[in-house]
């Protein structure tokens, strides 16, 4: 199997100015903190910054989902599978260096690989379970045998941080260092300044990819939720942001029509999640009946969701396999009817099930567990998001009403990003980043094997079967076989609930024409245009963007 080499420079709008600029600032915000903590380590993904990953460690190569996952090389300039499928092997783009002018070389490939085979805490992808051995052939090229067939692995090992094993290879804690002055290959390497309340962060000296690059700067203000986002992003001090934005066309776009504009197709899938490992016994047992789970999706008002709390902007999800619209192509071919009706508003059928299931009402109305333990549990959503948590208080209505005693919890996102993916909660609003299939949603949200490593795994969910056929899939490079297998996926996702799927977010992205052109739109969809950590393409969204001249 063969990906052909492709090139960002046919992806990105051409033309430098003649004349040297003055330098050139791109502000944007990324996330939600009360105060930036400086910690640029890849491998914390609960306290790293959002610009770390990308922006100061590039990928070998980024698929595209804008074009059905066609590679852009990076740091690679190719890869091939063996013909059996167990290997594959990258060859190096010649000439590259770490920001700090060492080559960059396969033995940082092989570094880092070993780095997270060897150490569960920064394993985040898998590489323990994926790979058997690396091998350096030169220092342009590594082959990377793998355990099983995995037609998957290029995309998810695009997911893994590439570190410089010079660096690296003398610290002996890489979960526990805050890596505050980072060594990359990506195109923006430099803390120039870092204050609680804003920080900088440039163009890398040694870039590979310079030629491309026109934005000198990042600037990342401090803001802590929707409502500063919005008087910000009014003022037209933001350039490029993704964030939920009450009445989009009167509450931005009309402050400055000729420059501020937004793109929101729909994006990932929103759930409520109850960790099934929750230490509370009645939490616990409920959660981890089937009866309970029906009847709290039943519970959700999903409507008033999309319309009151998301202003209209989300898309109600309205299938128990919770497969993101974006991949319509995939739906399975089961008549989903059976298991979708859960997944309409009827409150009086979520408490007939609850009381055939016997969860017996209290004097206050409350319901405990078929054994006599209590229901009580608190929904994580972070400070700031201000459409989750209303929607948050719409969940709440609807559980309240069956007799089951929810709250919600707002703590900053790096302590409620840290607790989902520790563990640590009961419940809470999450959602998995989309790939170039629906692979990533179903195996990053439902694999046992995720185990609560990324936030979509928080479910800690086990199911063999499904295991099985997310395995499956990894298995062939058959189109016709890998839509069979998701249908299977999704039949066992619907049938079993294991999360309530909600809604669908927008894509959230805001941007103002007033200081850079180059953005994508949809007329020129060339990346997923939000800039998230997460979403590789956002490289190719800095590589195309031009002052205004």
């Amino acid at each position: 199997m063969q990906f052909w080499k492709s090139t960002v420079i046919a992806a990105l709008t051409l033309g430098a100015p003649a004349a040297a600029l003055a330098e050139t600032v791109l502000t944007l915000h990324m996330e939600e903190q009360s105060a930036w903590v400086r910690n640029f380590n890849p491998y914390n993904l609960g306290s790293r910054r959002a610009s770390t990953v990308d922006l100061i460690y590039e990928p070998l190569v980024i698929f595209n989902p804008m074009e059905g996952g066609k590679p852009y090389y990076r740091l690679a300039t190719g890869l091939t599978f063996s013909d059996d499928l167990k290997a594959v092997t990258y060859t190096l783009r010649d000439g590259v260096k770490w920001s700090d002018g060492q080559p960059f070389t396969a033995d940082d490939v092989k570094y880092s690989i070993d780095l997270a085979r060897g150490n569960p805490a920064v394993d985040a992808y898998g590489m323990a379970d994926a790979v058997e051995s690396v091998d350096v052939v030169d220092p342009h090229t590594v082959t990377i045998h793998l355990k099983s067939v995995d037609s998957t692995f290029p995309e998810t090992f695009s997911d893994v941080p590439i570190v410089p094993k010079h660096v690296w290879s003398a610290i002996p804690d890489p979960i526990a260092t805050a890596n505050e002055t980072p060594v990359g290959t990506g195109p923006m390497t430099e803390i120039r300044r870092f204050t609680t309340q804003v920080y900088e962060q440039c163009r890398n000296p040694n870039y590979w990819d310079a030629a491309s690059l026109k934005i000198d700067c990042l600037k990342f203000p401090q803001i802590a939720g929707n409502d500063q986002t919005l008087a910000i992003a009014q003022s037209g001090d933001l350039d490029w942001f993704g964030s939920f934005l009450p009445d989009i066309e009167k509450t931005y776009v009309a402050k400055d029509p000729a420059n501020h504009h937004y793109w929101q197709p729909p994006a990932e899938t929103v759930s409520l999640v109850f960790n099934l490992k929750a230490e509370n016994e009645g939490n616990r047992e409920a959660f981890n009946d089937l009866a309970f789970r029906q009847a709290v999706s039943l519970a959700m008002d999903r409507d008033s969701m999309v319309n009151v709390a998301g202003y209209g902007y989300p898309t109600a999800n309205a299938h128990a396999s919770g497969l993101p619209p974006r991949f319509e192509v995939w739906r399975s071919k089961t008549d989903p009817a059976q298991w979708d009706a859960f997944m309409h508003y009827d409150v009086e059928k979520a408490k007939a099930l609850l009381d055939a299931a016997g969860y017996k009402a209290g004097a206050d109305g409350m319901r405990t567990t078929p054994s006599g333990k209590a229901i009580s549990f608190k929904i994580l959503v972070p400070n700031g998001w201000t459409d989750w948590i209303d929607d948050s208080q719409i969940a709440i209505e609807g559980l309240r009403a069956i007799g089951i005693d929810a709250g919600v919890e707002t703590p900053e996102l790096e302590q409620r990003t840290t607790a989902m993916i520790g563990g640590s909660f009961d419940a809470g609003l999450g959602s998995t980043l989309d790939g170039a299939t629906p692979f990533k949603f179903y195996n990053d949200t439902y694999n046992s094997k995720s185990g609560g490593r990324v936030e979509g795994g928080s479910a800690r969910y086990a199911n063999p079967d499904l295991d099985a056929a997310l395995a499956a899939f990894r298995d062939t490079t058959d189109s016709a076989r890998q839509h069979e297998l998701m249908g299977k996926v999704q039949d066992i996702v619907s049938a079993n609930l294991p999360v309530i799927p909600l809604f669908n977010n927008p894509t959230w992205y805001q941007y103002s024409t007033k200081r850079f052109t180059g953005w994508a739109t949809p007329d020129n969809p060339f990346a997923v245009p939000e800039n998230h950590d997460g979403v590789h393409t956002r490289i190719l969204h800095l590589l195309a963007l031009r002052p205004v001249q």
